[in-house]
């Protein structure tokens, strides 16, 4: 049998109360949920998910909200 340690982590209580709220919804706790996180850094060798200092803008962001209700205003040569 593997010896247990503990681990403490500290991190916004906000952020701990939506993260148990998405864990709860999935049927996990933080301890399962951890231990899936460090099995796959462990398989993948590496984070399993991308880290990038890109930040992607959605249409809205860049072009507002409504930005489709005016597409029918905008002149283009494939006519």
């Amino acid at each position: 049998m593997a010896t247990k340690e503990r681990l403490n982590v500290n991190l916004d209580s906000e952020l701990k109360k939506a993260t148990a709220e998405t864990l709860e919804e999935l049927g996990l706790d933080f301890t399962t949920a951890i231990n899936i996180y460090f099995k796959q850094i462990v398989a993948k060798q590496k984070i399993p998910f991308e880290l990038s200092t890109k930040k992607y803008y959605s249409s809205e962001t860049v072009m507002g909200k409504d930005w489709r209700e005016d597409l029918d205003q905008v002149e283009d040569g494939w006519e």
